[in-house]
């Protein structure tokens, strides 16, 4: 099969498009042809090699992928060859404690595609059969594959873990990312009030569309300052931060009490100075998250077939121009997410 493949760590330009063997369907999984997978920027720092994950080279990228069962292992039901499935990047046991909570998100032996196994840069992928996600015939592969990542973990962060609620007003940091732009319809779905930041205003034009109540351009703008001035010195319910660094220093400050600061990346800075006298005082909860259930892809699934929900797909490459997919998404300027084709 062809594949996008790397042998050393660097820049774009160590990403290869070859052959490698096709994988087998082994006992209770299935083969899945794929049709189209999606970019994240944990694929850019596995290739820099700073994601601090264990694997062979050569190894192949990509966490999220949608196709058609194309063969099926021994002892495998309920999965028929043809189906259409978007398969979970969470490769779990199904048999630990975590697993036998529906916690399968924190199973004790996961290994997520495409960081610590061969992921879905590639004509084919096996995975087990109770992580094929049956997708409904309203969604494309395209907003299938879009979906796993940013709808997943923003719906886990925000319901799951951050209680969202009618009512709250939410900032999100960097709402051009695939999570954070999902984030936003989440919340303008659940009623809540959203306040949008981004480095450009054509992000922030997108936003609007998408029905942000206030936008902020963080590199002209203070954000603190105008936030405070959006909410009449009331501050926000609840900050969904998907970078870190200084966004999640300073979130606090524009916190009401009982505020929720939800965390899930960290790519602008992973160690932060942290003020314990301010976060303590006001009561604010700091909710880490990561990743989600195979319930939850289920629930987001059905909600974008609905239409409530609506993957934001910024552009499209070819899966041999990889690569160059890769420049743009780290060029921070897309709205939403890239997407490979994969070929026939």
């Amino acid at each position: 099969m062809k594949a996008i493949l790397f042998d050393e760590f660097g820049g774009p330009e160590v990403l290869r498009y070859g052959d490698v063997p096709d994988p087998v369907a082994g006992p209770g999984d299935v083969l899945v042809k794929l049709k189209a997978s999606a970019l994240n920027h944990v694929d850019i720092d596995i290739r820099d090699g700073v994601s601090r994950f264990d694997f062979e080279m050569p190894h192949i990228l990509g966490i999220e992928g949608a196709g058609v069962v194309a063969a099926l292992g021994d002892g495998v039901s309920g999965v028929g060859v043809g189906d259409r499935v978007a398969v979970s990047y969470i490769r779990t046991c199904d048999d630990c404690e975590w697993c036998n909570r529906g916690q399968d998100n924190l199973c004790e032996n996961r290994r997520l595609f495409g960081e610590h196994i061969p992921g879905t840069y590639a004509q084919y992928v096996v995975a087990p059969a109770s992580h094929c996600i049956p997708i409904p015939d309203q969604v494309t592969f395209a907003d299938a594959a879009a979906s796993l990542v940013a709808f997943g973990t923003a719906w886990h962060g925000l319901v799951a873990r951050g209680d969202l609620t009618l009512g709250d007003t939410v900032l999100i940091h960097s709402v051009g990312s695939g999570v954070a732009s999902a984030a936003l319809q989440i919340c303008k779905a659940a009623g809540a009030t959203v306040i949008a930041t981004a480095s450009s205003d054509a992000k922030l034009d997108r936003a609007t569309a998408d029905g942000a109540d206030a936008v902020i351009n963080y590199t002209t703008t203070d954000v603190n300052e105008a936030v405070m001035a959006f909410t009449r010195g009331r501050g926000v319910d609840l900050v969904f931060d998907v970078v870190g660094g200084d966004a999640f220093r300073k979130s606090m400050f524009v916190m009401r009490p009982y505020g929720r600061l939800i965390s899930i990346g960290a790519h602008a800075g992973e160690v932060v100075d942290f003020d314990i006298i301010e976060f303590f005082r006001r009561h604010i909860s700091y909710v880490s998250s990561h990743t989600q259930t195979r319930d939850e892809l289920r629930h987001v699934l059905e909600l974008i077939s609905r239409g409530t929900l609506s993957p934001r797909i910024h552009s499209t490459y070819p899966l041999s121009a990889a690569a160059d997919a890769q420049r743009e998404l780290a060029s921070r300027g897309a709205y939403g997410k890239i997407i490979l084709e994969i070929p026939d």
